[in-house]
């Protein structure tokens, strides 16, 4: 379940709308959308692992979590919030109010993006979620959002003029 900031979702290099293409089963929910209150209650599935994706806090990371849980005999709802840090951070802690939900962090691929990265542990959406999905044994899926992350980096570059 994808969770952009309603700026976010509009810029040009918004890789969470990447993702929500890729995915066969992916949801968006906006997040600060004028007149349209975020309830992440809402979000939630009885019996459902929620797994909120994002380093702060008291993350734990995902890999952990999978080896210690036996994911694929419950269903799990991979939360993601998505915008920049500030608003993020903000979406994670309002989906951190989810009764029993855990937040989760990822060990990015290194990888140039289309903007500056202040820290290594910070990743784009799309490639955190394809680590949080090699993590939950999704591996094909985690291929194909790579694969075509990689098509817009490229294609992006190309029409910026860069080699």
């Amino acid at each position: 379940m994808l969770v952009p900031h309603a700026r976010e979702w509009k810029r040009p290099s918004n890789t969470g709308r990447l993702a929500q293409l890729c995915l066969k089963r992916a949801e968006r929910h906006l997040f600060g959308a004028r007149g349209q209150p975020f309830e992440p209650l809402r979000l939630a599935e009885e019996g459902a692992h929620h797994l909120v994706l994002h380093p702060g806090g008291e993350a734990v990371c995902i890999t952990s979590w999978a080896d210690e849980n036996d994911a694929p005999e419950s269903a799990v709802r991979l939360l993601v919030p998505d915008g920049s840090w500030q608003q993020s951070t903000r979406i994670a802690n309002r989906l951190m109010q989810i009764p029993g939900a855990i937040r989760v962090r990822v060990t990015p691929r290194a990888l140039v993006g289309l903007r500056r990265s202040p820290s290594p542990e910070r990743a784009c959406t799309a490639e955190a979620i394809a680590s949080a999905l090699d993590a939950l044994g999704e591996s094909q899926a985690a291929r194909e959002l790579r694969s075509a992350l990689a098509l817009m980096f490229e294609r992006t570059r190309n029409a910026r003029g860069a080699p």
